[in-house]
């Protein structure tokens, strides 16, 4: 038996078992000894400690004080012939005798929610469960697994990474959920991968590395009740100040360095002075300096830039002038402070891994660090600063538990169209993680420049719990009014939109509290869609119940100039979305493709029966069924659990009768204003004739108004509307508007006053929700085709005989509409799937029988053929944060670079040794993407079988220094490890993403 099957076991039979005092006491035949705490209905611990120590609160993330003994002494355990069975409420945790496995059955359900495979493999490295995977159950959960949020079939690592990018893990949370009903958080601050079916499609395999097997089971009827019982063990979501809401930004005014420019120049700024700059990291070439109050030169300051914002219209919130530099003149800082308060900007400290020295103004932090202690001692100077009002610190990264202390703010490398999907998956995986209040830079930190990208980025962003951006970092600015006057203009209306919605939007902040997110995949809403579970609807996410924002995730555009939109996906069949902008509806549950948008148009469609608050009782209303809304308000900056208000407003549709009712407020603060008008503004496609209003069941008279002039006099009445917008920012950019009817009612107290309207002969989106009618005169298309020639990993191409101008194409299931001429191309499909396809003519609203079915399997992905697990080693040191081992990580959002640079007689040596002899392909350098500097140009390459002795395999190499791969042909070649040498490089040092090795596919 060798040494490692000595430290590694299974756990044996179950011998024996005590009820002590709080706890079950469980015996197995290997030794071991774990304990069952019931803590709460649904939450239940295991504990093993190989050293029998079992300390209960060795965690840093888990609080226990809040659980009493209650739940434990009501439950009761029973022997039987084979398992302990041990009832706590509804549910029953068996433990089977032999093999060793626990299982969790409900009773109400009268399924298991929950079953281990085999026994817990335990070693003193690293501890092992495996559980039953059904086929659609699907997982989440994780931490922020950037480009991800659906794990199913994938493996994903529980341990931080610093990478921004796609495959990258921010946050390092032990914490997953399924959605057949049970979650777990492993009681550990250990590394660890969960394997979600990849490697056995009817298992899921969890593994940290530490010999204590400590777990939370995790049982509830919906994500938000899991989500709740995780908030229990490591703290709710911390609930920010009103201003953490609005626009921030975050600079470097301390130490950036400016030098004369050329208005030619991508990168240069014109300020002040009429004078263009460029950041440069030369003293010896800078004339001008940033400061925080112009202690240098006035239009290089934090002072500057806050004066800049309110010139160039644009509401600034919140700043940190000292980015990525701890040492601050406190002095100084409470003069900047104390100015940008006066302008009604909350200025805070940017700090690294210890508590800054923080001025009486500073009113919060942000900082790169998840120390508990740190954390703690940050909120105690700022709770001493803001006497009674809410501290607020912002973090880069995040553990299980930060969620109670921190709001995820980060910044990526800009100028990247991937960047947007991989972050709109990453926002959602995160959400789902129990981390709601998060976001990400706009256009990222250094690199940038591209001015599409830019404004996509911070139109879809607006509708984020955080808008901020992320300055001097690299060459560009991140200004929201860095571009042209155009860009600036769009920018400023998404701003304005953004603060419309505010009330919504803290609202959704304030039920996240309860285990809500903010920003939710489709299948929260509408979990009856298997689609909604899959990564094929990542790049959609849905703001609350009533939004769904769909963002510009590439460069494609029509023959106009404005994006092309395909694979855009409205969820189910019976709801009707309306374009938030131009009023346009669609039916749900199909995908539309071929859709063109400007740049001021984002896809954003608002859901029926959608119902806003945009402040001050100013309600919008999208009728359409059943909806109800519930809006919360507090006065922003101290106690909310207790001093706050809510308002419920339903709407009732049935047939053609609207009945809306505004229950009276419940609730008090200090600034409430009891006294208040109420606006209604409902969407609607014709003119209503019948209009009743009661208050407190007592009919009023409503008089309606004929000109939006003299309705804006009136106190009470009604107006039809059929020129109405309640975004005026985007009024200059369509001519037609939408039809409202509009109600105004004078102030009264809103807390003893019950609103009820009652609209008849209401039509609002009649005619969208009829389904198409199949016409017999249109036949059914016989010929229709996948493209042999054009199929690849992600993407195929469907052929068909042109009879109408429209068809549709049903491609697994799920309806594609929005296609026309003869031919049409998938993108984003999954590698190594079948798709079975059906098409049929679309004319006007009817449309023929279906095809019959068609399809075709994508090819596999190649990176299937990619080599992992390469050790490699340079002969140039690298700095930290970016190591060699990057280099091969197969992660293409991570970077590595050297600190030196490399000459001909001191060439760079990188060697590649793989663990056994491999029959390659090719060689493929991926180059960085931040900028050029660090690109070889050239290069050699050396074959070794051995791994010893290297040969030269053909000439030198000359590369460009440019965005494209370098592939190296090794077609037919054998090695156990390659040499690659650098003679030349485009600057001072060497850098790429990644150095991929394909073995041959045969």
């Amino acid at each position: 038996m060798t040494q490692n099957q000595i430290e590694r076991h299974q756990l044996g039979q179950l011998i024996g078992a005590n009820k002590r005092d709080h706890y079950y006491e469980l015996h197995y035949s290997t030794g071991d000894i774990a304990r069952l705490y019931i803590l709460a209905d649904g939450i239940f611990r295991y504990f093993l400690d190989p050293a029998k120590k079992f300390d209960e609160n060795h965690s840093s993330f888990v609080d226990l004080s809040q659980f009493n003994n209650d739940y434990f002494e009501k439950s009761q355990p029973k022997a039987t012939s084979d398992s302990l069975i041990i009832k706590s409420g509804n549910y029953q945790l068996i433990f089977q005798q032999k093999p060793a496995v626990m299982s969790i059955f409900d009773e109400t359900l009268h399924r298991n929610r929950l079953v281990q495979l085999s026994p817990l493999e335990l070693g003193n490295d690293q501890t092992t469960e495996i559980l039953k995977q059904h086929k659609n159950e699907f997982y989440f959960g994780g931490g922020m697994q950037n480009g991800y949020f659906s794990h199913k079939g994938e493996i994903i690592s529980i341990k931080r990474d610093k990478i921004t990018g796609k495959g990258g893990v921010l946050t390092q949370v032990p914490f997953f959920w399924a959605n057949s009903g049970f979650g777990e958080l492993r009681n550990t601050e250990s590394a660890g991968n969960y394997d979600f079916g990849k490697s056995n499609p009817d298992a899921t395999i969890l593994k940290h590395d530490t010999n204590m097997f400590d777990t939370f089971y995790l049982l509830g009827n919906s994500p938000k009740n899991i989500l709740a019982k995780y908030y229990m063990l490591t703290g709710k979501p911390l609930m920010p100040p009103k201003y953490a809401l609005g626009l921030g930004h975050v600079g470097n005014f301390l130490t950036t360095l400016w030098q004369p420019g050329e208005a030619k120049e991508r990168n240069a700024v014109m300020f002040e002075d009429g004078n263009y700059y460029i950041r440069t990291n030369k003293p010896e070439d800078a004339s001008g300096k940033g400061s925080l109050n112009g202690e240098e030169e006035y239009q290089f300051s934090a002072r500057a830039m806050v004066d800049r914002y309110q010139k160039q219209h644009f509401k600034l919130s919140w700043i940190v002038p000292n980015y990525d530099v701890q040492e601050i003149n406190e002095e100084a800082m409470a003069s900047f402070s104390e100015y940008a308060a006066i302008h009604d900007v909350s200025a805070g400290l940017w700090s690294q891994n210890n508590t800054p020295k923080a001025s009486p103004d500073t009113t919060f932090i942000q900082t790169d660090t998840t120390d508990p202690k740190v954390l703690k001692n940050d909120a105690l100077i700022l709770r001493n600063n803001l006497k009674r009002k809410r501290p607020l610190i912002f973090s880069n990264t995040g553990i299980a538990g930060s969620q109670n202390r921190t709001m995820l703010a980060f910044g990526d490398i800009g100028g990247n169209w991937e960047n947007i999907p991989t972050q709109v998956a990453g926002f959602l995986g995160a959400s789902l993680s129990g981390q709601p209040l998060v976001g990400s830079a706009v256009d990222g930190t250094a690199g940038g420049g591209n001015a599409q990208i830019a404004i996509r980025d911070f139109e879809w962003k607006a509708f984020t719990p955080i808008l901020f951006n992320l300055d001097d970092q690299g060459k560009f600015s991140k200004t929201p009014f860095a571009y042209n006057s155009k860009m600036t203009q769009i920018n400023r209306a998404y701003l304005k939109l953004r603060e419309q919605l505010q009330t919504y939007l803290y609202t959704l902040i304030y039920r996240a509290q309860v285990g809500e997110p903010i920003l939710r995949p489709l299948f929260l809403e509408f979990p009856h869609e298997q689609v909604n579970y899959t990564p094929q609807v990542g790049h959609e996410f849905m703001l609350g119940p009533n939004l769904l924002i769909s963002p510009i995730v590439n460069g494609r555009e029509d023959g106009n100039g404005n994006s092309r939109k395909d694979n855009l996906y409205l969820p189910n069949h019976r709801t009707m979305w309306v374009d938030l902008f131009d009023g346009k509806k669609y039916l749900g549950g199909r995908v539309y493709n071929k859709q063109s948008y400007p740049s001021w148009h984002l896809p954003v469609f608002v859901r029926g029966g959608a119902i806003f608050d945009l402040g001050e009782r100013n309600y919008v209303l999208y009728p359409q069924g059943k909806s109800k809304m519930v809006t919360y308000d507090d006065n922003g900056y101290n106690d909310y659990s207790r001093n706050h208000v809510a308002t419920q407003i339903t709407s009732d549709l049935e047939a053609s009768k609207l009945t809306i009712t505004i229950d009276p407020t419940q609730g008090d603060f200090n600034t409430f204003q009891t006294e208040n008008t109420t606006n209604l503004n409902i969407m609607c496609d014709g003119y209503p004739d019948g209009l009743t209003v009661k208050i407190n069941d007592k009919e009023i008279p409503m008089q309606e108004y004929g000109t939006v002039d003299t309705f804006a006099h009136a106190k009470e009445g009604f107006f039809f509307n059929t020129n109405y917008s309640w975004m005026p920012e985007f009024d200059q950019y369509q001519e037609k508007k939408q039809t409202a009817l509009q109600i105004k009612l004078a102030k009264r107290d809103i807390t003893d006053s019950k609103i009820e309207i009652t609209i008849r002969n209401f039509r609002y989106g009649n005619e969208t929700l009829v389904h198409a009618i199949t016409d017999s005169l249109l036949r059914s298309p016989k010929q229709p085709m996948v493209d042999p020639d054009k199929i690849s990993s992600h993407s195929l191409t469907v052929v068909w005989p042109q009879l109408t101008d429209q068809v549709q194409i049903e491609v697994n299931g799920i309806l594609h509409d929005g296609i026309d001429g003869n031919s049409f191309t998938f993108h984003e499909l999954v590698p190594n799937t079948r798709y079975t396809l059906r098409l049929r003519y679309v004319a006007g609203n009817k449309v023929s029988e279906w095809s019959d079915p068609f399809g075709a399997i994508t090819k596999p992905d190649p990176m299937n053929y990619a080599i992992n697990d390469i050790h490699v080693t340079s002969s140039l040191a690298s700095p930290k944060d970016h190591p060699i081992d990057y280099l091969t990580d197969l992660k293409l959002a991570s970077e590595w670079e050297t600190i030196d640079g490399v000459s001909e007689d001191e060439p760079l040596e990188l060697n590649f040794t793989f663990n056994h002899l491999e029959h390659l392909s090719r060689m493929v350098w991926v180059p960085r993407k931040i900028d050029h500097q660090g690109d070889p140009v050239e290069v050699s390459v050396e074959l070794s079988s051995d791994g010893v002795n290297f040969k030269p395999y053909g000439d030198h190499l000359t590369w460009k220094s440019d965005s494209k791969n370098k592939v190296v042909g090794l077609r037919n070649v054998d090695a156990k490890a390659i040499r690659l040498k650098v003679y030349k490089s485009s600057g001072p040092f060497v850098a790429a993403k990644e150095v991929i090795f394909f073995r041959d596919k045969k």
